[in-house]
């Protein structure tokens, strides 16, 4: 692993600063001592500076990304390129109107219904 000596140098920076930021923090809070305010403020943002650093440090060592070729444009037949077609009727004027069903075809049921009955009933009497 290359560069994790740096690594581990920026953890212990980082470290060694929340823990002056943090004494500095108590003598200030208990002990009202306005030098160990400053010396918490500054141990604070020398923490954060550190870890802009180790950020900045980490993001330096990736490798680069490979650059993609571009993609061909699309040749000239492709539906996109196509211009639009003239809007058609939605029906087919070639076809003819199919003419409503006739009155007659009520008692060809009527009659399809009776024989059916009549075929059922004979073959529950057979039983």
């Amino acid at each position: 692993m290359r560069g994790y000596p740096v690594h581990l140098l920026f953890h212990l920076l980082a470290i060694i600063a929340g823990v002056a930021c943090g004494v500095a923090g108590a003598l200030w809070w208990f002990d009202g001592d306005r030098n160990a305010l400053y010396l918490a403020v500054t141990a604070l943002a020398v923490g954060i500076v550190v870890l802009l650093l180790q950020g900045l440090y980490i993001s330096a060592s990736q490798p680069r990304p490979v650059p993609r070729r571009p993609m061909p444009p699309a040749p000239p037949s492709h539906p996109r390129f196509q211009p639009v077609a003239e809007r058609r009727e939605p029906t087919r004027p070639d076809l003819e109107p199919v003419a409503p069903p006739e009155a007659d075809a009520e008692s060809v049921d009527q009659e399809t219904k009776t024989s059916a009955l009549e075929a059922l009933n004979e073959h529950t009497k057979q039983r």
